[in-house]
């Protein structure tokens, strides 16, 4: 038996703790995105089998003759921004570098709020809103 996993809940807005899942790269709109996908941390019987997503912007990324990505970041990117609240003692020698694998394990605080327009920016319907990540700290730094 397969668990599906829901990757477009909606819950209610605000400040949850959650566990890093896993990630993926798409070109949406023509821009290249990371999309770092999390769990709720507390067992929560509804949102047991949700992804909660957060998506980023990468300069490119590319696939090497081993399989695995690589990608590029812009020092005034979100994912940058966000790298350096999570490692402050960390120093990045190279951004194109990054290991998504020091998210293993670890519990943050994120702020999630509901979406409410589109990509043109008109309003969504109630019943087709989504939920996203809009903010990501270390535990301590959010009350």
């Amino acid at each position: 038996m397969s668990i599906m996993l829901d990757d477009e809940p909606r819950i209610k807005n605000g400040v949850y703790s959650i566990i890093y899942h896993s990630h993926y790269f798409c070109n949406k709109f023509g821009r290249n995105l990371i999309v770092l996908q999390f769990q709720l941390a507390e067992v929560n019987e509804e949102h047991k089998h949700s992804l909660f997503s957060m998506w980023l912007n990468v300069k490119g990324y590319s696939k090497n003759k081993k399989g695995k990505i690589g990608f590029l970041v812009s020092k005034n990117s979100k994912l940058a921004e966000t790298w350096v609240k999570l490692f402050p003692n960390q120093k990045v020698s190279r951004w194109d570098r990054l290991p998504l694998s020091q998210l293993k394990g670890l519990i943050l605080k994120a702020k999630i709020q509901e979406g409410k327009r589109n990509y043109q920016q008109k309003l969504i319907h109630e019943d087709l809103r989504i939920s996203k990540i809009v903010d990501l700290k270390l535990p301590d730094s959010l009350p």
